[in-house]
C-alpha cells in the first residue's frame, strides 16, 4: 500500500501547525496560546486529511514554539499530556503517520560545538513531541547531513560520530536524506551503513545531484535500510520550479513525473509519499486526481 501526505500547512483549510512568534514576545502566556492554537489546528487538519484518505502528515517544527530554546521554560509535555494523547489516539486509530523535518540549522556535523549542541536540542524536542503524542518509532525525524566544511571525509566522520552518541529516543526516530549540494544518495547510503539510519529518497534532490550509479541500482539499497520497526520507507516527491535555482519546489506536482516515481518505487514494497509542493494539500489533491492514484477515502 502507498500512503500520501504533505507538510505542515493545509492550504485548502487555511490551517497550520506552525503558529509562532518572535523571541521577544515569547512569554509563557503567549507560548501557551500558540501551542493550543497549533493543537486545535492539527486536530482539524488530521480530520480533513482522513476525509480525503491522506494518511501521512509532517508536523511543523514550531508546533511547540522555541521548544529547544531556553526562552521556553514550559514543561509542555506534562502540561498538555491529555490533548497530545488525544491527537495520538486519532492518528493510531486511522493508520496515519506523523513525521517531522527539523529545520536547516539542525546540523550535527558542524565543526562548531554550539551548533551541534543546538541541533541535538532540536532533535530532542522533536523526538519528545512524537513521544508525548504516543507515536511509535515508525513516526520519523528527517534530517540532512549538513555541510562539507572544506573537508567532506572529516565532516562525514563527524556526522557519524554524533549520530552514534545520540540517545536512543532520538536515534530510533532519525532518518537521513540526500540533497542537491553536498551529499548525494550514494554518500547518504554510505553513512547509513555506518550508522544504521534509514534513508529517505527524494526525486528532486536526485535529479539535482545525481550519482555515478544508476538510480535503479540504488533504490533497492535505500528501501533495504528500513527495518520492521521503522515502518514503510518514506519517499519525498516534488517538481522543479521552472526558471528557479536547482532544487526549488514548484507550487504543484508534475503528474507524469509523480506517476513515474510512484511506479519506480512500487517494485520494492509498501512506502509512504510526502509531497513537498508549495501548494501543500491543494497540490496533493490535484496530482492524485490527475494521475488517478486517489487513495481510499475513509470518513
Amino acid at each position: 500500500m502507498t500512503r500520501y501526505g504533505y507538510a505542515c500547512i493545509s492550504q485548502l483549510t487555511g490551517l497550520t501547525t506552525n503558529h509562532a512568534t518572535q523571541l521577544k514576545y515569547s512569554t509563557p502566556e503567549k507560548l501557551r496560546s500558540l501551542i493550543e492554537q497549533n493543537m486545535a489546528d492539527i486536530r482539524a487538519i488530521l480530520a480533513h486529511n482522513l476525509a480525503h484518505g491522506w494518511l501521512i502528515f509532517r508536523i511543523g517544527s514550531s508546533f511547540i514554539p522555541f521548544a529547544s530554546h531556553p526562552i521556553n521554560t514550559l514543561e509542555w509535555w506534562e502540561e498538555y499530556t491529555a490533548p497530545l494523547a488525544e491527537i495520538g489516539a486519532f492518528v493510531r486509530a486511522n493508520n496515519m503517520r506523523l513525521m517531522m523535518h527539523p529545520g536547516q540549522y539542525t546540523i550535527l556535523n558542524s565543526p562548531d560545538e554550539r551548533t551541534r549542541v543546538n541541533a541535538i536540542a532540536e532533535l530532542d524536542y522533536s523526538a519528545r513531541l512524537l513521544d508525548a503524542i504516543g507515536m511509535d518509532a515508525s513516526n520519523k525525524l528527517v534530517i540532512h547531513i549538513g555541510g562539507v566544511y572544506a573537508d567532506k571525509p572529516a565532516a562525514t566522520a563527524r556526522f557519524i560520530e554524533q549520530v552514534l552518541l545520540l540517545p536512543t529516543h532520538i536515534r530510533q526516530r532519525l532518518t537521513i536524506e540526500h540533497e542537491e549540494h553536498a551529499y548525494n544518495l550514494s554518500d547518504v547510503l554510505g553513512i547509513s551503513r555506518a550508522t544504521g539510519l534509514p534513508v529517505v529518497y527524494d526525486n528532486l534532490h536526485f535529479d539535482a545531484y545525481p550519482t555515478a550509479e544508476p538510480l535503479e541500482e540504488l533504490l533497492p539499497q535505500v528501501f533495504a535500510t528500513w527495518g520492521a520497526a521503522d515502518g514503510p520507507p518514506e519517499v519525498h516527491f516534488s517538481s522543479q520550479t521552472v526558471g528557479a535555482r536547482q532544487g526549488s519546489h514548484a507550487e504543484y506536482a508534475d503528474p507524469q513525473q509523480f506517476e513515474t516515481v510512484i511506479n519506480r518505487c512500487k517494485g520494492f514494497g509498501d512506502f509512504d509519499v510526502m509531497l513537498e509542493a508549495k501548494g501543500k494539500d491543494a497540490a496533493l489533491q490535484q496530482v492524485l486526481l490527475d494521475t488517478g492514484l486517489q487513495p481510499d477515502v475513509r470518513v
